[in-house]
């Protein structure tokens, strides 16, 4: 067992041979803790690259290329232009961060958190329920922490299932929107890193679509086959969100949430088309669209595929939300609502 001052000197030399390890595109470890952290009180307070298993952990991910990188690697570009738009997914976020922090000022550590999607919608839409929330985005694409950097949003570049955070360091952790991305052999790993990374009695609420969810049709159906870089990951069920919890000792809650794409414009036709370019963007479908035709013949396709008429009715929900895509005026514009309904599971941590 190492003293006290060993474990000092081991933490230092391992951080040295560490330093030059590329750990975002063009900036080396030895940077990001000079030129991001050092200038970060938050991540001053929550990062750490001398854990144990870190040296390993760094060296897969400075190997790691994601589809979200660039459109050359699947996604990147595309997805982060449909993403411009905050509020798309606003009605959603809005209740995840809610569920993270119910009763005051916390951080929030949003471990699949892209270019800061979440932190921007926060910034743009929050009100007073999520006042006091602040977010530290996450991410295991170094061009996604890249950007999110650009915008002045503190970040840190990790995978889900091994963080470069302390103990006990945040309010509150989200796993949402691209949880499904995780290896099912990497899932428990990351409901443990999550509940490490928690204070006491802080939640971790880890959001996804049901494997019999129109959604995880919609990227089995359509995305796999139609965009560069497929979508061959599989969604969670409810039991296996039970199970992960269940054995990394926290119990969680599944709740079904309502978790809308909402896009808004001058007419119904330009309704319409936002939410196709919206979700061609976002999903890299946008070629396959071209190819059924034009605007009308992609709408067509997200009604029946979004369609949760048989969904809901194995869920036992009634009619608090559309069943189906649809167009409505609401405040003098033309809204188009894709309805979607997702999985959440919040586990609070023991204190």
């Amino acid at each position: 067992m190492l003293t006290a001052p060993a474990k000092e000197a081991h933490t230092a030399d391992t951080r040295d041979s560490l330093g030059t390890v590329r750990y975002l595109p063009s900036l080396s470890l030895d940077a990001y803790r000079k030129d991001v952290v050092a200038d970060s009180s938050l991540l001053r307070s929550v990062v750490d690259f001398g854990r144990p298993g870190a040296e390993l952990a760094l060296s897969v991910l400075e190997r790691t290329v994601t589809e979200f990188d660039t459109d050359e690697t699947g996604r990147g570009n595309s997805y982060r232009t449909a993403q411009r738009d905050a509020s798309v997914r606003w009605t959603g976020v809005e209740q995840l961060l809610q569920l993270c922090a119910p009763a005051g000022p916390a951080v929030v550590l949003d471990i699949l958190g892209g270019d800061g999607t979440l932190a921007r919608a926060v910034a743009e839409l929050g009100g007073e329920a999520t006042s006091g929330v602040t977010l530290l985005t996450s991410d295991i694409s170094g061009e996604m922490v890249k950007e999110a950097l650009a915008r002045g949003l503190p970040a840190v570049r990790q995978a889900a299932d091994f963080l470069f955070v302390r103990e006990c360091s945040v309010d509150a952790v989200l796993l949402a929107y691209g949880t499904h991305h995780i290896a099912r052999q990497d899932r428990p790993a990351a409901v443990r890193e999550a509940l490490r990374a928690v204070r006491p009695g802080g939640r971790v609420v880890l959001h996804d679509f049901d494997e019999a969810s129109p959604m995880a049709r919609f990227f089995t159906q359509v995305v796999h086959h139609r965009s560069t870089g497929g979508h061959d990951y599989p969604h969670f069920t409810r039991a296996e969100l039970v199970r992960l919890f269940a054995d990394a000792a926290t119990p969680a809650q599944v709740l079904d949430m309502y978790d809308p794409l909402v896009v808004r414009a001058d007419s119904e036709e330009g309704a319409r088309e936002a939410m196709c370019a919206y979700v061609g963007g976002m999903y890299g479908v946008s070629g396959f669209f071209e190819e059924l035709g034009g605007v009308q013949e992609a709408w067509s396709l997200l009604e029946e595929v979004f369609d949760h008429t048989d969904y809901l009715a194995g869920l036992d929900r009634t009619g608090d939300f559309p069943a189906a895509p649809r167009i409505h005026e609401a405040e003098g514009s033309f809204v188009a609502e894709v309805p979607r309904v997702s999985i959440v599971a919040v586990a609070r941590k023991a204190v």
